[in-house]
């Protein structure tokens, strides 16, 4: 339970400090808000007007703690890329649902694909399947995602035309086009990541194998897959959680330049847009969205931490 505390504790710290950080950030950067806002043609008098609206005629404290409250509302103002029309929000909703549904696929076809890898490259250590696992791994190791994806947009897109090329559907519209369009970019998002953790598990399993334990249990006339699925497997799967828990926080931050190939309107082409046209309100949601969703994961994985081992909880 103190175990749990703790974390608990050093979780809602962090959220805040980060919060701290990413409205401080913003503040500092060069220019004028009012004026990003409303052009150059705007009045000294509109600018005012404004700044009173926004209150950014407050102090930094005072703002902070305002965009704080709005922002455990989820209330990030409103784009100034839109003339005060679109929330900001609202804007991040439509895109966050992209964005997660890229995760969810990509996330489980690296779970379901190399782990059985990773097994049975480390089981068949040295031999001609382990080779050529290890062989076509490093390739695609070496391989970007972006890539990737303009060899998947070419052989399956426009060869073989088994999708359409840029034609987004949103699942709204229609759910199963969505899911057959959405899963080439699962695809090349997800095989350099399946490279490294069939990389990653294949040499946890393998140090896992010379430890005293193992041969302890083959003393004892234990089988070796019975050893290897009631204690390597376990003890090995600790360090490549926090792998899997680093690939989950990067693909849910968004994968701009995979978003940018097969035209999805994800949270990345967001980040890009807003950034090029200084839209700070939705720079500043989405930069803590992503702060927020690699301590929530770390936080996450300290409880698995604990739940498959809990020889943790004692540290």
């Amino acid at each position: 339970m103190k175990y749990n505390i703790k974390k608990l504790t050093t979780l809602i710290v962090s959220l805040l400090f980060a919060s701290v950080l990413t409205f401080i950030a913003f503040q500092i950067i060069p220019g004028d808000s009012a004026l990003n806002a409303l052009g150059m043609d705007a009045t000294e008098e509109q600018l005012e007007e404004y700044r009173e609206a926004m209150g950014l005629n407050k102090s930094i404290p005072v703002r902070y703690i305002n965009w704080l409250k709005d922002a455990l509302r989820g209330d990030f103002g409103y784009s100034s890329q839109y003339q005060m029309q679109m929330k900001v929000s609202a804007l991040i909703r439509d895109r966050l649902t992209v964005t997660l549904w890229l995760a969810v696929l990509s996330f489980f076809l690296i779970v379901v694909i190399s782990i059985p890898l990773g097994i049975l490259s480390a089981r068949k250590k040295n031999g001609i399947l382990d080779s050529f696992i290890t062989l076509v791994t490093q390739v695609f190791m070496s391989i970007p995602s972006f890539f990737l994806g303009m060899l998947i947009t070419l052989i399956f897109g426009i060869i073989l035309r088994w999708f359409t090329p840029g034609n987004y559907i949103s699942p709204g519209e229609n759910f199963g086009i969505f899911l057959r369009f959405m899963i080439f970019p699962a695809i090349a998002v997800a095989i350099p990541k399946i490279a490294m953790m069939v990389k990653f598990l294949r040499s946890s399993l393998l140090r896992e194998m010379e430890l005293d334990y193992v041969r302890t249990a083959k003393s004892k006339g234990m089988t070796n897959i019975n050893i290897l699925f009631r204690h390597i497997l376990k003890n090995a799967l600790i360090p490549v959680i926090t792998f899997l828990a680093m690939m989950l926080a990067d693909i849910l931050a968004g994968t701009i330049l995979v978003e940018q190939v097969f035209n999805l309107p994800g949270l990345g082409r967001l980040l890009v847009s807003s950034i090029a046209n200084r839209d700070y309100a939705v720079v500043q949601a989405i930069v803590l969205y992503i702060v927020t969703v690699v301590i929530i994961i770390n936080f996450l994985v300290d409880l698995i931490y604990q739940w498959i081992d809990p020889r943790v909880k004692r540290d």
